[in-house]
């Protein structure tokens, strides 16, 4: 800690010892962090952004190295996930993020003191990002009165430039994915980190495409238009052959699985992608275990999301399909589906990672939150 310390300053490195033999795939994240001892710091141990440890001399000489060691574990798993940078849409509601962000932390942690927050004193699912959790706390009445780590109300000097910052996380994430032991949420950041997705906007975007120029590929009959050939037979009407612009439908799941937020979120999405292709218009049914009736609006903002019980979207395909070239499906994927290959081209956009559509629907992914990757 200090030369007038040397209590704090054993504890606080036997404890960084104690943290990186427990979580040795963490051992680099640990020893890069830079302690800032001070009086005026909080009792616990708390992290800024630029990867400064603000520690108390005092509180920290007190503290046992296991549970020591354990906070030093729980601000490094925030660093690497960057939640200072994730909480920037939640600054009008910080304490909800603080919490949620600390749910995320501790599933991946044992041995957490009494204190801390977890998905279980919050009575909601493990492994779900911050993200998810912060929309499942809006759902909790009455909200637990439990406290998030401590945040420091000042920032240190920049320790690690953000270069340096994203080189550590990736040599972490390397580090994990090697030694294939680590926790599950440790192993999907990991995966996440070394190999991120497309941006799940830019996926859907492709996936609309291609369903439409296939289905602008079929050609009929029209009496709309006249034949080329009509001057060779004056007097029979014959039919031309034209390519209508592909009809497109849009099956909401509105079951009470899937959050509203994320549902205007896709739809608005789609409403670009189709206008950019020329189309006008959005035909859209909602269904939860049934099909209510189709709604055709001009913008995504217009469609009102009717339903909220279970999840049954079968009675939504058989609605859908008669009147589909292509079939865009926003649902979590908690369905039954339909046994046969539905006559639509069908893009599926799926939130989360715990279901997963048929294997002849083309499928996107959407993380929790929408944010890319």
């Amino acid at each position: 800690m200090n030369e007038h310390d040397p209590a704090g300053l054993e504890r606080f490195a036997g404890a960084r010892l104690w943290a990186a033999t427990r979580a040795p795939y963490l051992a680099s994240a640990l020893f890069a962090l830079t302690p800032l001892p001070h009086g005026t710091a909080p009792p616990r141990p708390a992290a800024d952004e630029h990867w400064n440890l603000h520690l108390n001399p005092a509180a920290t000489a007190a503290i046992p190295v296991p549970e020591l060691g354990w906070w030093l574990l729980h601000h490094v798993t925030h660093l690497l996930r960057d939640h200072h940078t994730r909480a920037r849409p939640y600054q009008d509601d910080a304490l909800r993020w603080a919490r949620a962000a600390d749910a995320e932390v501790n599933d991946d942690l044992p041995g957490a003191p009494g204190s801390a927050i977890s998905p279980e004193t919050l009575g909601l699912p493990d492994g779900l990002l911050a993200e998810r959790y912060a929309e499942l706390l809006d759902l909790i009445d009455p909200l637990p009165h439990l406290t998030p780590c401590a945040e420091p109300p000042f920032t240190g000097p920049e320790a690690m430039t953000a270069l340096e910052r994203e080189l550590l996380a990736r040599a972490v994430a390397a580090e994990i994915d090697a030694r294939g032991t680590a926790p599950g949420g440790w192993r999907r950041w990991a995966e996440a980190t070394l190999r991120p997705e497309a941006d799940w906007r830019a996926v859907l975007a492709r996936l609309v495409r291609r369903g439409l120029a296939q289905a602008a590929g079929r050609v009929d009959y029209s009496y709309r238009r006249p034949s080329r050939r009509a001057a060779a037979a004056p007097s029979i009407v014959l039919p031309a052959l034209v390519r209508p612009l592909p009809r497109v439908a849009v099956l909401v799941d509105t079951s009470g699985s899937v959050t509203r937020t994320a549902l205007e979120q896709a739809l608005a999405e789609l409403d670009g992608v189709l206008r950019a292709t020329g189309h006008r218009w959005l035909d859209v049914i909602c269904c939860d275990t049934e099909a209510h009736p189709p709604q055709r609006v001009r913008a995504a903002a217009q469609v009102e999301l009717a339903g909220g019980g279970g999840t049954d979207l079968r009675p939504g395909f058989e609605a859908a399909s008669p009147r589909a070239d292509v079939l865009v499906v926003l649902t979590d994927g908690d369905t039954p589906w339909p046994e046969r290959r539905p006559r639509p081209y069908v893009v599926t956009c799926l939130f989360g990672d715990r279901h997963a559509a048929p294997a002849w629907a083309s499928t996107v992914r959407v993380p929790h939150g929408g944010s890319a990757g």
